[in-house]
């Protein structure tokens, strides 16, 4: 039957099998293929998704636009930044052609209608430079309600990059770690691909499009506003963060090797140092090849400077660790083949990772031909297992309480372009609140914010942006099947990441039958295709519907924000104590979380001490109910595994009203509120431990 591809079919959550892609020669490129990737024309209706699983012996591949979906953990391959100065115009974007399907039909009438843009020659002297990434909303660095501009339409973005012959005959991927909202991609004039979605990675195989010298790249955004379509995610108008539109986070150009590693997924079995690891391995020219496929594993350095200099695995790998089973393996790859290689590998006399003692492991694999290693990946990852048992979420077998602080990725005059610098500054002082977890809500954060919970301890809890979906958004993705797909892209970005122990399926969303059927179908997903042993769980509102949320039956965790008092009925105290003994008489055998808890200040800290009287309140409500005591002492009575406070620095919201005041902090980190001092204390005492 050939290579067969997994795709969720609308509506029924069965699975289609559809054909392969083909491939043709480019004139001028022998050995690279090129995948078809548009039909003539489309079928009417909205945009494809674009990631599929191809059935393999030992498990699935995951594709996108035609290639298997890669790493995004940076690697020391010959990369080109595409980081610096562009050329930018912005238009009044068509949204309903741009939600179309694309087919050559498709990239005709956008072609036409750019009036030349994304030719390689087009004048574009008179367009305003943007030093990328950067949101196109201009940032005043202000706290306040006018301090991002809302820009939720249409930009056109160039430059031109040169390659040297270190580029000739390689694959050449481009990878973006993220667009908001839609990107379309030129080449040298030629379209090569595109990605709906402004808060994942994707990459494209741009081999057939580039060339030696001078290079042109284009890129068509088109992000439509909040609440003009029930389609995209998010879609709600009043989406308590920000709309940024641009290209938002990297953009680069890896050459390598047309047979070279892709990825290396690594899934710990147990506490004694067994490991599932699955590596995919490609071939992307046409011809086929013998090569041997090697692995290592070594112990990551455990010097913070050094741990914390760089986000490359490679640049953190210290002595070797004694393994067995990690044997070589001789392969052979047809033309346009990948293949999964697996290996059951034990790493003896393991060190686990803890929130405390967050012991790192850097596997590196290398693809040899003829004796001599072409390529190497680097992947860094922890020997820990996560698991509950009644009320208990186990770390390791052990039950831990999650103490946690969310945070928006976002500053005030970055927007939510992130660095590694940035990263680290932000989970440090965190850290020093005495929080053991982070919710990375209300989106999958910057690879890098995960690179970085795992090197200094922090748990993470990473979500797709369904925040408060009605009943309309949850029917369009049962045809569109977006979400599933952002589901997918978070898992296999941040995939060998030991500190994300909790995926999150949405935020506060209303219709509870539909939300009950999207989590089983996730839940059923991951399980099938792609499991990686974390937990699943979601953020509930306490008040839709309440504690008995039917929704919550396919997760392993039970979560709720709580805003009583404030938001809904009750007092916090009450309000909040009752909830969660509700709660517990309705899921017996499921550990619960608070995800939210909190209150505003205002923009000039009026209701700070309003903050304080509510976070002192709803804490004494939490705690009564814990699965610790307040001095960290083993509570078997308790329901609660952890508490997660909202949140830890201010941020902008795209109503455009108000700046969000909710943080522990101002936005510039610096400036904090006297709820600070609280949790810093209370967050200790809760550890057990005296306060730092």
């Amino acid at each position: 039957m050939g290579k067969r591809f997994y795709a969720v079919l609308a509506g029924a959550g069965i699975v289609l099998l559809v054909g392969a892609f083909g491939s043709v020669l480019m004139k001028g490129k022998e050995n690279v293929p090129m995948r078809n990737r548009l039909p003539e024309k489309a079928e009417k209706g909205l945009l494809q998704t674009t990631l599929q699983f191809e059935e393999k012996e030992g498990g699935v591949i995951a594709y996108q636009n035609g290639i298997p979906v890669p790493t995004f953990e940076p690697q020391r391959r010959n990369v080109l930044t595409l980081s610096g100065t562009w050329k930018k115009e912005r238009f009044a974007a068509d949204h309903d052609q741009t939600m179309a399907p694309r087919s050559r039909e498709w990239v005709r009438a956008v072609e036409e209608a750019a009036e030349g843009r994304t030719a390689e020659k087009f004048d574009d002297s008179g367009w305003e430079d943007i030093e990328l990434p950067l949101p196109e909303n201009i940032m005043t660095g202000e706290e306040s309600a006018a301090g991002a501009e809302t820009y939720e339409d249409g930009v056109w973005y160039r430059r031109t990059f040169e390659l040297d012959d270190s580029w000739s005959g390689q694959a050449v991927t481009l990878k973006s770690l993220g667009v908001s909202y839609i990107a379309d991609i030129w080449i040298n004039g030629q379209w090569a691909g595109m990605h709906e979605g402004g808060f994942t990675p994707f990459a494209l195989d741009v081999t057939p499009f580039v060339r030696s010298g001078a290079n042109t790249i284009v890129v068509r955004v088109d992000n439509p506003p909040w609440g003009s379509r029930i389609d995209t995610i998010p879609a709600v108008a009043g989406t308590d963060f920000f709309n940024y539109t641009g290209i938002i986070q990297e953009i680069y150009l890896e050459a390598v090797p047309y047979v070279h590693m892709v990825r290396a997924d690594i899934v710990p079995q147990e506490e004694d140092g067994r490991l599932l690891i699955r590596a995919v391995v490609e071939n992307r020219g046409n011809r086929k090849a013998s090569v041997t496929l090697a692995g290592a594993v070594y112990e990551a350095v455990t010097d913070s400077e050094k741990l914390l200099a760089s986000p490359y695995p490679a640049d953190i790998i210290g002595a070797p660790a004694e393994t067995e089973g990690m044997d070589d393996r001789d392969i052979e790859l047809a033309p346009l083949e990948a293949r999964l290689v697996t290996w059951n590998v034990r790493v003896k006399e393991p060190k686990r990772w803890t929130m405390e003692t967050p012991h790192l492991y850097v596997a590196e694999f290398s693809v040899h031909q003829n004796g001599t290693a072409t390529d190497r990946l680097a992947t860094q990852f922890g020997i820990r297992t996560i698991r509950t048992d009644k009320r208990n979420i186990l770390l390791n077998g052990e039950p831990v309480f999650l103490r946690g602080i969310a945070r928006h990725e976002e500053w005030p005059v970055y927007g939510r372009t992130a660095s590694w610098e940035r990263i680290v500054r932000d989970l440090e002082q965190i850290r020093g609140l005495n929080a053991n977890m982070v919710r990375t809500g209300h989106y999958p954060n910057h690879v890098y914010t995960y690179l970085a919970t795992d090197r200094l301890g922090l748990a993470a809890m990473s979500e797709i942006p369904l925040w408060q979906f009605e009943t309309i958004h949850y029917e369009a993705q049962q045809t569109r099947r977006l979400a599933d797909q952002m589901w997918r892209e978070m898992v296999f970005s941040q995939y060998n990441r030991p500190s994300v122990i909790m995926w999150s399926t949405q935020n506060e969303s209303k219709d509870v039958m539909l939300r009950k059927a999207y989590n089983e179908r996730l839940v059923r997903d991951i399980r099938t295709f792609y499991d990686d042993g974390r937990l699943v769980t979601q953020s509930a509102a306490a008040d839709q519907p309440g504690p008995w949320d039917e929704s919550m039956e396919p997760l392993d965790v039970a979560a709720w924000t709580m805003y009583f008092g404030i938001f809904h009925g009750s007092t916090p105290y009450e309000g909040t104590r009752d909830f969660v003994a509700e709660a517990a008489r309705r899921w017996p055998d499921k550990p619960l979380l608070n995800t939210e808890f909190g209150y505003w200040t205002g923009e000039t800290d009026l209701e700070a001490d309003r903050q304080a009287e509510i976070y002192n309140e709803t804490l004494r409500a939490l705690m009564e109910h814990a699965t610790v005591t307040m001095d960290g002492r083993p509570n078997p009575e308790g329901v609660l595994a952890g508490i997660d406070f909202w949140t830890a620095y201010n941020w902008y919201v795209n109503h455009g009203q108000w700046s969000q005041t909710m943080g522990i902090y101002h936005m510039d980190r610096t400036t904090a509120k006297p709820v600070r001092d609280l949790i810093r204390e209370d967050y200790a005492r809760i550890s057990g431990k005296p306060a730092r």
